[in-house]
């Protein structure tokens, strides 16, 4: 059964109310958040706060109508094994939603069941403002609902919500697949869609599956990289064999070596997408890119407060803190350990523990984690992941 969870409302708070202090501000109630938070329990005096600048998992409620999580989610639990899904080792979005492959509507329910379980402490429609790391070595944030002060500050903003509307020139011309609210409500006709990673192929996807005819324009097959199992890589299971469906369809071509660099349009309104080879086609409709988010995300929204590396990537220490400015840490889908990828739920939220052990020893509390390291699989045990790129 589910338990919704209302956020509490929007409070017009006094400029002149005094500045509220926590031990621990996390920024996003989204899976990083929320999962980050849940291990902050097992720290205990530790006082925790998640600003959300929407509603609980608002990245997951702007998701597609059609799309679905390519990792499956199953009971494993009584097996010492987590749900590949879950921010908790002792949850299951499988058995909260009764799916295996879960809408984004139905995973933010999820998160917001165990917000009211656990009895997290959120507050909604809070977005913050600025943020200032002050010679005391603490943080301040100005948000819309007041002032907050903090010791740790962790930024878990994810980064559906800060799609790469400009990938090249002429980006300008195209549909982001992050700005599809439902693929039922685009006009028939002939499509191009740009980018052969997960967004791409489900984007292709649900147009045939409504009965238009696509061209999908790859750099390089993301289906077929020899010996490259990591999904965050190579195309998950999920979608290859969708992938199989679509080509028996008939109405999709596949463009291969396809490295797009600009899109045209001529006086008319007609559309052209150019390769970096000089090969060209012609857009009856407004490709669709499938050519993902912005690097760093949301934490672009405090650029200066990170070390970035020559590809734009954000370089953490060991417990992932910020080379710049320490007290602040990243979690969620733009960690990066190198070679490791920590994109995935699954992955990220084997990061949470470190991050809340690092917390407790600099407040001198304890670390009382529920579940000990690597007592459910892989659930918060950096281990797994040495020498292993899955």
């Amino acid at each position: 059964m589910r338990h919704p969870f209302v956020c509490r409302p929007v409070i017009s708070i006094p400029s002149e109310s005094p500045m509220r202090s926590v031990d621990v501000v996390i920024v996003g109630a989204g899976a990083a958040g929320i999962g980050m938070a849940r291990a902050l329990q097992d720290v205990p005096g530790l006082e925790c706060e998640i600003l959300e600048s929407g509603r609980i998992g608002e990245s997951f409620r702007r998701w597609p109508v059609q799309t679905r999580f390519i990792t499956p989610s199953f009971y494993s639990n009584p097996f010492g094994l987590a749900d590949l899904n879950a921010v908790d080792a002792t949850s299951s979005p499988a058995i909260f939603a009764g799916a295996e492959h879960l809408s984004g509507p139905q995973y933010a329910d999820y998160l917001s069941f165990i917000v009211e379980a656990a009895e997290l402490s959120v507050t909604c429609d809070c977005k913050v403002l600025d943020v200032t790391r002050c010679a005391n070595g603490r943080f301040e944030l100005e948000t819309e609902q007041g002032g907050y002060e903090t010791r740790f500050l962790i930024w878990a903003c994810g980064e559906y919500q800060f799609p790469d509307l400009k990938p090249f020139p002429g980006g300008q011309w195209c549909l982001h697949y992050a700005d599809v609210g439902d693929w039922q409500s685009l006009q028939p006709g002939h499509y191009t869609v740009i980018g052969g990673y997960e967004s791409g192929v489900d984007a292709a996807a649900n147009l045939v599956a409504r009965g238009h005819s696509v061209r999908l324009l790859v750099r390089r097959a993301t289906w077929d990289l020899a010996d490259i199992y990591d999904p965050s890589v190579a195309l998950s299971p999920y979608s290859q064999e969708r992938l199989r469906d679509l080509q028996r369809s008939g109405r999709l071509e596949i463009v291969y070596g396809a490295d797009i660099v600009q899109v045209s349009r001529d006086e008319a309104g007609a559309l052209r997408v150019h390769a970096a080879d000089g090969r060209y086609w012609d857009s009856q409709t407004p490709p669709v890119l499938g050519t993902g988010f912005l690097k760093g995300g949301g934490a672009r929204q405090i650029a200066e407060l990170w070390s970035w590396d020559d590809q734009g990537r954000i370089c953490l220490g060991s417990a992932d803190e910020s080379l710049r400015t320490p007290g602040l840490f990243l979690v969620g889908p733009q960690v990066r350990h190198p070679p490791l990828i920590y994109c995935f739920i699954y992955k990220f939220r084997q990061r949470f523990s470190l991050i809340a052990r690092e917390i407790a020893e600099r407040l001198s509390l304890e670390y009382l984690p529920h579940e000990q390291a690597g007592s459910w699989g892989p659930f918060g045990n950096a281990e797994c992941c040495e020498g292993c790129e899955c």
